[in-house]
């Protein structure tokens, strides 16, 4: 059978399946246990019945049974009344009145009580308890035997398993009512949150309190609303990426047309410049407004190690030691293109910088990655440091580059939550400290 598709129709149709088959087990084994307690207390009084014949029995001079006085029960004198008893076999037995002159036939009695089923005089089923008894002045044991129509019985139990099936239907009526409130009832913040989607969907402004929601679902509305952050972030982040580009656009595209207007021997030099210039805006904010990779994880340490191979050969004629200092594992909760271009433009800006040394650590605080570049080169002062975050800022016009890496690293750094921020290294020159999510392990 498919399962149905419909996270309420599983939990009703398991929760109704598990109460039936319930419901069917416990009806049965009460039936079961009343049939067996019924036949125990039937049992007992037929064995009451033959103590009381046996304390009525004598054996007389010739050794014959005989009894003191019948038993008045009127159970025992009417006629067929599906009561009987009887002592010894064959012509000579004593019988109740109950059974006329009809002789009831069962397996020969051992002193032990017998317990089993006889056909009665009319031919219906009987219940019926035997046992050989030896009475003082007889020469062997003689078999004492008392019956009792079953049909009572089985009508009683049949009444109780009507009634036990009748109870057990409702029992099991109302606790699928019950299972269909909870399922409702359970599953009502499920749609709370899917018609909240909906109006995020439409463009409605949401947000989600875990507070207010069950503890199962609490963690899912935090990372929705997690997703949402990161998802308006990259909105404003490539929103504020078009103004930049459109803005950063304007002045060489109005220098070239100012230029056009007026030719002269410096108009291929002008246009190279300014063509060299929107190149460069072009190539950052293409850069800077990659979508943030979410949900994706990359090891650091691979990173590191492929960046110094190219940074290494591309300055090759100085002799630059790299310091690592990674824990394993070590991976960031983003997209290997977005690591490549953050530690790209901070190793790149190292070396550049460095005397003779890098070095490259991490420390990892809860879910957080604090990524940390130094190197032992002249390093900038706090001012300095402000200042070449924004985008195209140079403090070296000799020194090659656009100004833009920093710019590129911090919008990246943001994009993620995080942050750039350069300080003092420990060993002279400047850090370079990346806040990034870490990657669960």
């Amino acid at each position: 059978m498919r399962a149905p598709r419909s996270l309420r129709a599983r939990l009703l149709l398991a929760g109704a399946l598990g109460a039936i088959a319930g419901g069917v087990l416990a009806a049965t084994l009460l039936g079961a246990a009343f049939e067996r307690s019924a036949e125990r207390a039937l049992d007992r009084r037929l064995a009451d019945d033959i103590a009381l014949l046996a304390g009525l029995a004598y054996a007389d001079p010739q050794g014959r049974v005989r009894l003191r006085r019948e038993p008045v029960e009127e159970r025992f004198t009417r006629v067929f009344s599906g009561w009987y008893w009887q002592i010894g076999d064959g012509a000579a037995a004593l019988r109740s009145r109950s059974l006329w002159d009809v002789a009831l036939s069962v397996p020969e009695p051992t002193a032990q009580p017998v317990t089993g089923q006889v056909t009665g005089p009319r031919g219906q089923p009987l219940r019926f308890r035997a046992q050989a008894l030896r009475l003082p002045g007889t020469a062997a044991a003689t078999p004492f035997l008392v019956a009792a129509d079953a049909a009572p019985l089985r009508a009683e139990v049949g009444d109780f398993r009507l009634l036990a099936g009748l109870a057990v239907a409702a029992l099991i009526a109302t606790m699928l009512l019950i299972l269909f409130t909870q399922v409702v009832w359970g599953l009502r913040p499920l749609r709370e949150l899917q018609q909240r989607l909906a109006r995020l969907r439409r463009g409605e402004p949401e947000r989600f309190e875990p507070a207010a929601l069950p503890a199962e679902i609490a963690p899912l509305a935090e990372q929705i609303n997690a997703l949402l952050d990161a998802h308006a972030r990259q909105v404003a982040r490539a929103r504020e990426a078009a103004q930049d580009l459109a803005h950063g656009l304007k002045t060489p595209l109005a220098v070239l047309a100012a230029a056009v207007e007026r030719p002269g021997p410096d108009l291929p030099a002008e246009v190279a410049a300014q063509v060299a210039r929107l190149r460069g805006h072009i190539e950052h904010h293409l850069a800077s407004s990659r979508p943030v990779g979410i949900g994706t994880r990359t090891e650091l340490r691979p990173v590191v190690d492929a960046l110094w191979a190219v940074l290494r050969r591309a300055h090759a004629g100085r002799s630059l030691m790299l310091d690592v200092d990674l824990p394993q594992p070590c991976a960031f909760a983003g997209a290997r293109e977005d690591l490549e271009e953050l530690l790209g433009n901070l190793l790149d800006n190292a070396c550049k910088w460095a005397r003779t040394r890098i070095a490259v650590s991490v420390q990892r605080s809860g879910g957080r990655l604090r990524l940390c570049i130094d190197d032992d080169g002249p390093g900038l002062t706090e001012a300095q440091a402000g200042a070449v975050l924004a985008r195209g800022i140079r403090l070296d016009e000799t020194a090659p580059g656009s100004g833009l890496g920093l710019a590129i690293v911090h919008r990246i750094a943001l994009g993620y939550g995080g942050s750039l921020a350069l300080e003092p290294a420990p060993i002279g020159g400047l850090r370079a400290v990346l806040d990034l999510p870490a990657a669960p392990d």
